[in-house]
């Protein structure tokens, strides 16, 4: 896959978080706060995340942009070391970046009813 864009990101959050009420100027600014970790990759170190960052990471990770990934490199004397990442989940930022199909209103059931009846009466 290419390289997610700003444009992209930015529709997912609004289609996820703005359906949640955050305002736009909150949703542009989640939008740079994430792309300021990932810039052109895809991934980012675990271990540069302060607690409250790793918080939103997590949060993310709740609605399916983020996922993390672990592994482990065998280093001096056969001692591991453990990587962890967060990866960009691009299938579901893609998917939540698209428009959602919304039902044509129906009008009020009620007057439907009520209009079925009146003419079934008469």
């Amino acid at each position: 896959m290419s390289v997610l864009t700003r444009d992209v990101l930015i529709k997912a959050l609004e289609n996820t978080y703005g359906q949640r009420g955050m305002v736009p100027g909150d949703i542009e600014e989640l939008c740079d706060f994430i792309l300021s970790f990932f810039g052109y990759e895809d991934y980012v170190l675990d271990n540069v995340l302060s607690a409250p960052e790793r918080d939103v990471f997590y949060n993310l990770e709740e609605y399916g942009f983020l996922e993390t990934h672990r592994e482990e490199v065998n280093i001096v004397k056969g001692r591991s070391w453990r990587i962890n990442q967060w990866v960009y989940n691009k299938e579901n930022i893609y998917n939540a970046s698209k428009p959602k199909n919304v039902p044509e209103a129906q009008g009020d059931i009620y007057e439907q009813i009520f209009k079925e009846i009146e003419n079934n009466g008469a």
